[in-house]
């Protein structure tokens, strides 16, 4: 299923911890070298097949120097995935600014820095960038105002820069997930600043996926140049009830995320 990923260089940011992680096992399984940016990768070993590095992904310098310490390993870039992401649980009255600018900053300005610094190569390449967006990339989500804008922002983004990059053959894939189940040893607590969007939550509304199921999804789509996945049941029907029940999706959402707080 994973030929087409032999000898293809990937870049993952976020890439040491929950879907990062399972991605860039699958991608070396496959036969990819993968790119792996992070805050804290000093405790992984870099090999043949995966080269990691410590990036904070808010830093345009320090993304590019990491962009080119990875090309100058591997030789060229086939796809970046944009897997770096952050959350929160609390209601926008009880959110500090500082809060949303974080957020705005790990999720949209990582995601815009790092495919910056990426575009010439992938062009180059005639390759393919991913955007690891959510069901609150494109409906509302109660106690989520920041992290909901900062995936709008992504989808407003990406998509756009599709359009753009379309007749240099790059290929662009958003993918919308509802839960994956990453980060089950975490719990997310209200009004506690930021959380990974994979710790688990008082109340998760239908089909949690679990991470390996995810990658599968995701490297399929890849395959296919597919430029939306709608990953899992809830995802699939979170995006038809709110673009044709908008009023019935605002009600079934606030009940069900009200129970998380």
């Amino acid at each position: 299923m994973y030929s087409n990923f032999k000898n293809k260089v990937v870049l993952i940011t976020g890439g040491t911890g929950g879907l990062g992680s399972a991605l860039s096992s699958e991608l070396q399984r496959a036969g990819a070298k993968v790119i792996v940016l992070d805050l804290t990768t000093e405790h992984l070993k870099s090999t043949n097949d995966v080269l990691y590095i410590t990036t904070d992904i808010t830093s345009k310098d320090a993304v590019e120097q990491a962009v080119q310490l990875g090309i100058k390993t591997f030789g060229k870039l086939d796809i970046l995935i944009n897997n770096a992401g952050i959350t929160h649980m609390s209601k926008f009255e009880d959110t500090s600014l500082e809060l949303v600018s974080t957020i705005m900053n790990v999720n949209f300005m990582g995601s815009v820095y790092i495919t910056k610094a990426c575009l010439p190569h992938l062009i180059n390449s005639q390759g393919h960038i991913v955007a690891i967006s959510s069901v609150a990339g494109f409906a509302p989500l109660y106690g989520r105002a920041a992290y909901s804008a900062s995936k709008h922002a992504m989808e407003g983004f990406f998509r756009s820069l599709s359009a753009e990059i379309s007749d240099q053959n790059v290929d662009v894939t958003v993918v919308c997930p509802s839960f994956v189940n990453t980060r089950p040893e975490l719990k997310v607590q209200v009004n506690n600043g930021v959380s990974s969007p994979g710790a688990a939550k008082n109340n998760t509304n239908g089909q949690v996926i679990p991470p390996e199921v995810a990658v599968k999804q995701i490297l399929k789509a890849i395959k296919n140049k597919q430029p939306t996945l709608l990953l899992g049941r809830v995802a699939t029907i979170a995006h038809w009830l709110f673009h044709l029940l908008p009023n019935t999706y605002m009600k079934v959402m606030t009940k069900g995320a009200k129970q998380e707080f």
